[in-house]
């Protein structure tokens, strides 16, 4: 590395047990996002609380809405004034602002009310809150900051329309350097993340580590059949998990079915998830002449359930750091195929995933071919996930990264 910070690998692997830490000092999870919802983040934070607490760790969520009274006129106002302006940068701006400002009060109280062994936060802005509280407060315990964004938040705003001003663009760039150089540790999901942050953009944290995500290891029995979803039991399923976003590029994966399709007749595609690329989807999908051959769910909250009744998972997107629903795919025994973006490539090695090629319709014909090969490639994924992609894999990361045994008194 070119970096000058300490940096460590700890990929999660699957353990008998973790050391339950010294309860005296609590974990707190700090971030912008409502408590509940459907992104990699809440996932995220879901899962480091559940494990976290399942071992015994004081672990609390703190979010700007927690306590909300003071900030209920703030935070009540925003929609209305955006439904005059209908300016998107400025609807950035004030909620980086206010909901930074919001969790700061918050963060500030729980440190001032309980010993604290390490603040975990879920983006810059958080991670710059947390840094203030412990300021404020002159506690001395550890804010790390766990890196989701695939190169920067700026760049992921300017690319979703949410961010058009230059200015505010290179400030948002310019706190992120900041901040991320400033806390004790930074955490990415995937060594493509580091890579993208510390040498192609040149910042150097004081630390950092990249631990995996994890995710449950068993979901309950499912009802669900395949005829539910319009599926026969000799289809050859393709599922495709996502908000239907240019990003995640689910057009080019209908075309390339289209192609596919040829080659085998028996196949069907299956696309869980909406969003503003429906209809150009839609229209393509009757284009091509596939109706027939694609299944358009919408959203979902069953998707462990509809996972076990393909037989292979697709995933088309354009840049991933480490994406859960790959997790899920592996979880439920698939065969995984990806396209080689971002942080994808080292989950693909790592579960025996297939590279998806968009200009070649023979790039997954090994699979859909051979029942047996489809069937050999899910087990070494399903092994690789119990190794590597647990919760309780990557909450011993974080307790190892975050020095939570009892040995070290639960703290910094």
């Amino acid at each position: 590395m070119t970096s000058a910070s300490a940096t460590t690998e700890i990929l999660p692997e699957r353990h008998e047990g973790v050391a339950a830490p010294a309860p005296a000092s609590t974990v707190v999870i700090a971030t912008l996002e409502r408590a509940f919802g459907q992104t990699g983040v809440h996932t995220h934070s879901r899962t480091l609380h559940a494990g976290l607490t399942g071992i015994g760790q004081r672990c609390v969520v703190r979010t700007p809405i927690q306590g909300l009274s003071p900030w209920a006129p703030v935070f009540a106002v925003r929609p209305l004034i955006l439904n005059r302006l209908k300016n998107k940068t400025w609807s950035t701006w004030w909620l980086r602002r206010w909901h930074e400002a919001a969790l700061l009060g918050g963060l500030t109280r729980i440190v001032r009310s309980e010993p604290v062994a390490a603040v975990v936060a879920q983006c810059p802005v958080s991670a710059r809150a947390a840094m203030e509280a412990r300021d404020r407060v002159g506690q001395n315990f550890q804010v790390a900051m766990v890196c989701h964004f695939n190169y920067s938040e700026a760049t992921e705003y300017r690319d979703k329309g949410e961010l058009s001003n230059d200015r505010y663009f290179q400030k948002i760039l310019a706190t992120e350097k900041q901040v991320l150089e400033n806390v004790d540790r930074v955490i990415y999901v995937s060594n493509w993340a580091r890579q993208a942050v510390e040498k192609e953009r040149g910042i150097r944290p004081k630390s950092s580590s990249v631990i995996w995500n994890g995710i449950e290891a068993r979901v309950g029995p499912s009802q669900l059949r395949r005829s539910d979803i319009g599926l026969g039991p000799d289809d050859v399923v393709l599922i495709s998990v996502g908000t239907l976003e240019p990003r995640k590029n689910q057009i080019s994966l209908v075309r390339l079915f289209a192609k596919m399709s040829r080659r085998h007749p028996e196949a069907k595609l299956v696309l869980v998830g909406d969003g503003p690329s429906r209809g150009e989807i839609d229209a393509a999908i009757a284009e091509l002449g596939i109706t027939s051959k694609v299944r358009l769910l919408g959203f979902r909250r069953d998707v462990p359930d509809l996972l076990p009744l393909a037989d292979l998972y697709v995933h088309a997107s354009l840049l991933e750091n480490c994406p859960i629903v790959l997790l899920e795919a592996a979880r439920a025994g698939l065969p995984v195929a990806a396209v080689p973006a971002g942080g994808v490539p080292e989950l693909l090695a790592a579960l025996d995933g297939t590279a998806i090629n968009l200009d070649d319709p023979a790039c997954l014909d090994r699979l859909l071919t051979n029942p047996a090969v489809r069937k050999s490639s899910g087990q070494i994924a399903r092994s690789a996930f119990e190794r590597h992609f647990t919760r309780e894999a990557m909450i011993e990361a974080y307790v190892r990264t975050l020095r939570l045994s009892a040995d070290d008194g639960g703290g910094a």
